[in-house]
């Protein structure tokens, strides 16, 4: 468990992102913490950085048809909770499935997201997440 900035700094160091590997576990607080400091408010600048930073982070292939994805952009990082309804959890990207535009429609959806393979990866990292901040 990372639990102070000098480790996370460390792993990053040595070619490893706590904030997408699950491999490396992080204290909730400092994981809120450095989203802010990455990422700022869920506004459009905040938003546009973490995009980005996702873009950067994760595969641009498309995680349900598995289709690369050429230029990616902020249409492609698909929030699993709503920004809206969970701002609290709009800058974590475990939040996110990369997408391309045809699934990500699918999953905007609520009559056909449960036809998609990875619903239920997706309801697992729901409750971990709800788990992890709504009980913190």
């Amino acid at each position: 468990m990372i639990t102070t900035r000098e480790e996370y700094d460390y792993v990053v160091s040595r070619g490893y992102e706590p904030l997408i590997d699950a491999r490396f576990p992080m204290e909730h607080s400092l994981r809120v913490e450095i989203q802010k400091e990455k990422f700022g408010g869920n506004n459009a600048e905040g938003n546009a950085k973490f995009y980005k930073w996702c873009i950067e982070h994760k595969p641009n292939i498309c995680e349900e048809c598995g289709k690369p994805i050429r230029y990616a952009s902020a249409v492609n990082v698909s929030h699993i909770l709503t920004r809206g309804a969970h701002p609290n959890k709009s800058h974590d990207c475990r939040n996110t499935n990369i997408l391309c535009f045809d699934c990500h429609s699918k999953w905007e959806d609520a009559t056909t997201r449960k036809d998609m393979r990875i619903y239920e990866k997706n309801m697992r990292t729901i409750e971990m997440l709800k788990d992890e901040y709504d009980h913190k």
